[in-house]
Order: structure tokens, then sequence, then C-alpha cells
């Protein structure tokens, strides 16, 4: 998907509007800059695999939390709490390059039992700010996983390119953005306790026969597209992708089949709105009417006499 816009040389015409627009946007402006899942200065817990909640999660679980790619583990302690029962420490292990906290539960979970895991907080790179631990509860099922996943992999592709202030620099940040439409995926574990890993497989940067992981989260709803945001320099040109699930005991779907695009080189012309930092959701209708006003007042203006000439 090409981005929609039009051509440099027609940026002259239209930069009297943009102008005219941005600022009274900025004057009825409400909304905030958009949240970022994964923070530059606080190394939150992000998400739990399985979720808060879950229910039916295999007796052979590991289970795992995401943390901010900021996050550092320093051996804080990981609570098991078996509802009713006891609490007690349980080792854990920490991917610095996922940021991700696992426990393996000493023993299986007992099936029908409820259990609460208290993950902490986490000291942060470069930065003394300590971040949102989670108290998750979960209940077990009644048998173990013993099926690896089945999973489509990525059914549609489709590009932009975005420009946004960063929010960590402060500069605007020109990147490329895909969005990945998902096939079916199930597991005996439930598809909520599914982890998604997205790799490019073709890129400018990137070597024949070389893949480069650029996206881990839970599996997201059926129906749902995931983004990928890439740098310019890793997205101009023939760029592929593919991706797979992996459940709860380690095992993984068969590979997904690539999903490759062609994407066109910089530069481009962005319209008004995206030339405005903050919400897009919040603030594209708001920036959309304020254009209308603008050159309807300007049109009814062209109609008047100028000043001091008579008819």
């Amino acid at each position: 998907m090409q981005r929609r816009g039009v051509p440099l040389s027609s940026r002259r015409g239209r930069r009297s509007w943009c102008a005219a627009a941005a600022v009274l946007s900025a004057s009825f402006a409400v909304g905030g800059r958009d949240a970022r899942a994964d923070s530059c200065t606080t190394p939150d817990l992000l998400e739990t695999i399985p979720p808060d909640g879950a229910r039916d999660v295999p007796t052979n679980a590991t289970l795992f939390a995401r943390y901010a790619s900021v996050a550092q583990y320093l051996g804080e302690p990981v609570q098991l709490e078996h509802v009713g029962v006891d609490t007690q420490p349980v080792a854990a292990t920490f991917d610095a390059a996922e940021a991700m906290l696992s426990v393996a539960p000493p023993a299986p979970l007992v099936a029908g039992d409820s259990y609460v895991i208290h993950w902490p907080g986490l000291r942060g790179l470069d930065t003394a700010n300590l971040g949102t631990g989670l108290d998750q509860h979960l209940r077990a099922a009644a048998s173990p996983d013993v099926d690896p996943p089945t999973f489509d992999g990525i059914t549609g592709l489709a590009w932009d390119v975005t420009r946004e202030r960063d929010a960590c620099s402060g500069s605007i940040d020109e990147r490329y953005a895909f969005d990945l439409s998902l096939g079916e995926a199930a597991d005996d574990g439930g598809r909520d306790s599914l982890t998604l890993l997205v790799f490019r497989t073709a890129g400018p940067r990137l070597a024949p026969g070389a893949r480069e992981q650029v996206l881990l989260q839970r599996i997201p709803a059926a129906g749902q597209t995931v983004r990928v945001s890439s740098a310019v320099d890793h997205a101009v040109g023939h760029v592929c992708f593919a991706a797979i699930a992996r459940d709860l005991t380690g095992k993984v779907s068969s590979g997904g089949v690539e999903k490759c695009v062609d994407t066109a080189s910089p530069p481009f012309f962005y319209g008004c709105a995206t030339a405005l930092p903050g919400s897009a959701g919040d603030g594209q209708w708001l920036a959309a009417a304020v254009l209308a006003l603008v050159i309807a007042l300007s049109r009814r203006g062209r109609r008047r006499a100028p000043l001091g000439v008579s008819g």
C-alpha cells in the first residue's frame, strides 16, 4: 500500500493551507501524544503470557512476563502462590534480547487449582526508575500441553510511511510501518497462551538466507493486525516477513509462508495532519474540519471586491 500523498512539486500550493490549519489545530488540540507500548525510560511490565486471569493453563506451562526493552533483571524475587496452599520463591530466567522474564514451576500445576504469580518491578538501563510489576492470576487446566501449535502465519501485508516526533529524542522520526494480517492459530493450551514471533527474512540490510526477529508479543485476537516499524535504511526495496507461534512449553508452529512487498523510496509529501505531532486517532477529524473551515473562509474572502474599488 503506497502512502497517499501528492508529488513534491505540489507542495507550494498547499503550504499556506497547512500553516493555517496547523495554527488552528494547535489551538484546539485536546489529545496527547500516542501512547507507546515500549517506553524508552520506564522498564514497565507490558504483558504476561498467558494473560492475567487465564483459565485452563496447561499443567506443564512455563509462565512469561514481557517488559519494556530498557528493563534489566538483577535477581529480583519472583513468588508463585498456590492459592490456599502456600507461596514460594521460584527461579526465574531473563532473556535480555526479548526482555522476557520466565518461570518454570518446580512441579506441574495442580489441575483445576488457582495460582497467583507475583512478577516484580524491574530497574531500567541508564535509569533509576523502577517499573511496574503485576500479580498475575491463573487457573490450571486438567492436562498438560502436548502438541505444537498450528498457525497459518502472515496472510496479508501492507505498508505505509509514518513521520512522528520521537518521544525519547524529541526529533521527527521518519519510518516505514508494515501492517501484518495474521491467519488462524490454535493450540491445546489455548490461543491466548501463544507467543507471536515475526522475522524479517529479506531487506536491504539483511544477508541472503538470514532472518532478523523484529517483533515478539502475545498473539493478538483473531482478525487483528500487528505493526512492525522499521528505519528507512532497513525497509526500502524488496522486504519480506514470516511469523511463527510458540506455546508455553517452547514448541513452535511450522514455518509460515513469507509475505513480501516492494516499497518506494522517500522523500514523500506528508499532508497537513501528518505534519502535526500528537494522536492521529483523536486529531485527524479536527485537522480536516479546521482545514475545511480555512478554505471556506478564504473562498468567501475572494468573492468580495477589494476595498476602495467601486462597481
